[in-house]
């Protein structure tokens, strides 16, 4: 018997009606370790098949593998001309691989969750709400959490440890954000303050009617 390889998928087409799962097994049988073997009719509405294919999950190895496309694709067998290829990575295949990753990962999830809800519920008991702390002065710390601290408009935010190298030495560089504040712009929709016009940030400039004294002070001719 052929000797085993790696586990393919193929797809198998343009078979003829009369076709057995066994035929298929014996057929590829002679390349590798057929594991297993399905085998789809489609039928019209009167119930005469016209189109027949499979699926066939085959331990083989490239060498073999390499031998079967060559000997068995496009090749007439029972009524049929075989089309063999690499089949595509079925639905629910991919979706049990998914279910059990995402299985893998619950606990991992569960884990920063419960991690990041305690760190909130921290900050609340130190008077901050939604990363904000009402009536606090910028540049202070949040009471018993040395880590963060109160930035422009009451904004909680974290102290990062940066890393710089210098040469071949790498040294830690503390940057507090609240230093950096006036970066920071308020994103308040319901703010009422209106923007304040142009003409009103620049000044106005006298002289006379020439083509120049008008372009000075923004009059231009119309093109």
């Amino acid at each position: 018997p052929p000797g085993r390889g790696a586990m393919q998928r193929l797809y198998v087409g343009g078979l003829g009606h009369t076709v057995t799962q066994k035929d298929l097994r014996d057929r590829f049988g002679k390349f590798g370790h057929v594991e297993d073997v399905e085998l789809r009719i489609r039928k019209d509405a009167a119930g005469v098949p016209y189109k027949t294919f499979g699926y066939i999950n085959i331990s083989i190895s490239d060498a073999n593998l390499k031998k079967c496309l060559t000997v068995l694709n496009k090749s007439k067998w029972k009524g049929g001309t075989l089309r063999i290829e690499a089949a595509k990575e079925s639905f629910l295949h991919r979706l049990a691989e998914e279910r059990q990753a995402a299985a893998e990962q619950g606990p991992k999830q569960s884990a920063a969750e419960d991690k990041r809800q305690k760190m909130l519920d921290s900050l609340r008991g130190a008077g901050v709400e939604n990363f904000t702390m009402r009536a606090a002065v910028p540049g202070t710390e949040v009471p018993g959490h040395k880590n963060w601290v109160v930035s422009k408009f009451g904004r909680v935010l974290p102290v990062l440890q940066l890393s710089q190298q210098k040469g071949i030495k790498v040294r830690s560089m503390k940057y507090d954000p609240s230093k950096y504040s006036h970066n920071i712009h308020r994103l308040d929709q319901s703010s009422q303050e209106t923007a304040t016009p142009v003409t009103h940030l620049t000044w106005e400039l006298q002289g006379g009617d020439s083509d120049i004294s008008r372009k000075r002070r923004g009059e231009f001719p119309p093109f």
